[in-house]
């Protein structure tokens, strides 16, 4: 016995609701912490008059937004 094919209006509705934007928590992670690094930074050198220590601070979170976001990469994503 065939099945019959959804109504145009429910089929519509599913496919809005499985399109909703989702959120890039990976994006939004490296955002955050980049933000962090940039105060903490901040804090090192106006408090502390510690530059060298603000350029470790940023250079250390550069290279762990850089490690995850290139670990995460899916295999077949690579340019």
């Amino acid at each position: 016995m065939p099945i019959p094919p959804p109504r145009k209006a429910r089929a519509q509705a599913a496919r809005k609701r499985n399109t909703i934007a989702t959120i890039d928590w990976l994006g939004l992670w490296a955002l955050s912490l980049g933000f962090c690094a940039i105060v903490l930074a901040g804090i090192a050198t106006f408090m502390a008059e510690d530059n060298i220590g603000a350029a470790f601070i940023l250079v250390g979170a550069a290279t762990i937004i850089a490690f995850i976001v290139f670990a995460s990469e899916e295999p077949g994503e690579q340019t």
